[in-house]
């Protein structure tokens, strides 16, 4: 792929030397390229609001663009795609989108020799695609010709920090008390950036003054270095010869044009990738050089480290050993700030908190149904859609036990509400059982599922159905001890023989410091729910574009409903699944303050 300009509003993507899959990259046909600027194009692209980077391609009428989020994506594939363009477009030709995976490789296998010669670094030849009458025409290319320009963009010093400055760094980076948050073992300074999840940018998971790292003498050395500018972020990083750090382009949108690399310890092979002329440079870089890239080349060069323990150096093989790598950045607060307040605008107002105050309830004077249908059935079909807002991904360890099923297994999920647990995976086949109608309105959007309105105590499927059976958060809403045991011998009656039936129940005993505890005076409870006004939309009106706008009301002013649980103590539950015949208990243990039984059934 021939890779002539970036946008200035770009964010990270990964390089790998085969092949490079995505699902968030666009290849956008018709749009005028060949007739128009690059800023003409980004104003373009800029009118979708959205986070992006895109790659124009030389002699072609196409632009790949890859986006920031799935959604955004999707958005500009269904408006291309779906909406004619406005005659102030027509002009330009058809547009139309679609999705591709996107594959970079260099012209020509690179030479895997090193060298010590940074000069090669510096010196850069024309992509042979672009010739001669092109260039003139290039903006792009003419700003580069200057061989001096060049010099510029990439420098080196040798012998950049005395011995005592990398005596101390290096005594700190193994100090405990620095936590290092990466498998490469980083540590970062000032902000967190994370280069494996692209245009992420942390104040935490980081030292945030350099200073409780560096001496003052050192940041003075590096203030030199970068002619009187403080780098506002630093990452360290301890090279392994057993690990490889990828290539990976930075966004312009949140860094400035400059970039500093100081190797210490030992010298370190490091390879820098041109995308604009597509070649590889490898070199092995001397301990204590300081190499800092500005300008353009700052984002056309990317860097990585290879995964090997020796290198041929010219004619000679080098025997790597652990060495660090430091990386200065220089963040644009501005336009980080401009992004972080983007996101905030296009947030939904967020809930009130839920009451944690429970009210004890005698269930001598309730019947089990009414009990049941008056505060279990209509609470949930009245709060269907704001439940669903709060309750969108599965549990950690119900994800776990999913995956360990073999694909096209058959996974029965009794009390499925939303359907957030048969959105684990698409290799397996979800039958999804509920009694709220609304519950399954909104579960009937999830793929390979076949939804099923009715009663866990009388479930209407056939028996030895379901390699595993699984009820998340349900029993607890059942009146009597009697039907809840109901409820599990008809799980285990649906279950093959072989399979597995995982039970998750609310627990009596409960534990500080988790979301969402309470202290309960009684087994049997009304726990307070909360109706926010922005959930209340009917389901045959749909959701309005300007719904999530809706600021929230105080809590004083919104419905309170009260929802019926019974909370088990821990021997409870494993008292009522052994008096069920024809299964074991595999596990029983104690998460985010439920109890869980995972019973397997032997016959």
């Amino acid at each position: 792929m021939k890779f002539v300009k970036l946008t200035s509003d770009s964010y990270p993507i990964k390089y790998y030397s085969r092949t490079y899959k995505v699902t968030n990259t666009l290849k956008i046909k018709g749009i005028g390229l060949i007739n128009q600027d690059e800023e003409s194009i980004k104003n373009f692209l800029q009118k979708f609001d959205v986070s992006f980077m895109a790659y124009l391609i030389y002699e072609q009428d196409v632009i790949y663009v890859e986006f920031y989020k799935k959604k955004d994506c999707a958005y500009v594939f269904n408006f291309l795609n779906n909406n004619p363009l406005d005659q102030s477009h027509t002009q330009k030709m058809d547009i139309k989108a679609e999705y591709v995976n996107v594959k970079y490789n260099p012209k020509s296998d690179p030479s895997t020799t090193y060298s010590k010669d940074y000069s090669r670094l510096v010196i850069v030849t024309p992509p042979s695609y672009i010739n001669d009458n092109d260039r003139s025409s290039c903006n792009e290319w003419s700003d580069r010709s200057s061989g001096s320009d060049r010099e510029e963009d990439v420098s080196f010093e040798a012998d950049a920090v005395s011995k005592d400055m990398e005596d101390e760094i290096i005594r700190k980076y193994e100090e405990e008390q620095w936590q290092k948050y990466t498998k490469n073992d980083e540590i970062n300074i000032g902000h967190y950036f994370c280069r494996s999840t692209p245009n992420k940018i942390y104040k935490s998971y980081c030292i945030q003054d350099e200073n409780l790292f560096f001496t003052s003498e050192f940041l003075e050395r590096i203030k030199i270095l970068f002619n009187g500018r403080y780098p506002n972020q630093i990452s360290i990083l301890k090279c392994h010869t057993n690990k490889s750090v990828e290539y990976v382009i930075e966004s312009r949108y949140i860094f400035q044009d400059e970039i500093g690399f100081l190797v210490l310890h030992n010298d370190l092979p490091m390879s820098f990738l041109d995308i604009r002329n597509e070649v590889k440079t490898n070199l092995v870089v001397a301990k204590n050089t300081f190499i800092k890239i500005k300008g353009r080349r700052r984002y056309e060069l990317l860097f990585g480290i290879p995964k090997k323990k020796t290198v041929a150096l010219d004619s000679e093989i080098l025997h790597r050993k652990n060495s660090y790598l430091i990386i200065f950045r220089f963040i644009d607060e501005s336009n980080l700030q401009n992004m972080l307040s983007q996101k905030h605008r296009n947030e939904k107002a967020k809930d009130q908190p839920q009451e944690k105050s429970c009210i004890p309830v005698n269930v001598n004077h309730y019947t089990s149904d009414n009990l049941e249908r008056k505060y279990v059935l209509d609470v949930y079909n009245q709060i269907a859609k704001h439940f669903c807002y709060t309750r969108y991904k599965s549990w950690n360890n119900v994800e776990n036990i999913i995956n360990e099923e073999r694909e096209g297994n058959i996974i029965m999920d009794v009390g499925c509400g939303n359907g957030k647990n048969v959105q684990v995976s698409s290799k397996y086949f979800f039958i999804g059982l509920d009694f709220s109608l609304y519950l399954l309105k909104l579960a009937q959007k999830k793929r390979n599922t076949d939804i099923i309105l009715a009663n866990c105590v009388n479930i209407p499927m056939r028996s030895n159905l379901a390699d595993l059976c699984i009820s998340i958060a349900v029993i607890h809403h059942i009146g009597t001890h009697e039907k809840r045991r109901q409820a599990v011998s008809e799980m285990v009656r649906c279950t093959k023989v072989g399979g597995r039936v995982l039970i998750y129940v609310w627990a009596y005993e409960q534990q500080e410091n988790i979301v969402g505890n309470r202290k309960f005076d009684s087994q049997d409870i009304f726990v307070p729910w909360y109706l926010q006004q922005q959930h209340t939309v009917e389901f045959n009106q749909g959701v309005k574009e300007d719904e999530g706008n809706i600021s929230p009301l105080p809590k004083k002013d919104l419905l309170k409903l009260q929802r019926y649980y019974h909370v088990f103590k821990k021997e409870e539950l494993y008292n009522l699944c052994l008096s069920i015949s024809g299964v074991h208990v595999e596990n029983f243990f104690f998460d985010n303050n439920n109890w869980v039984i995972l019973l397997r059934k032997v016959g």
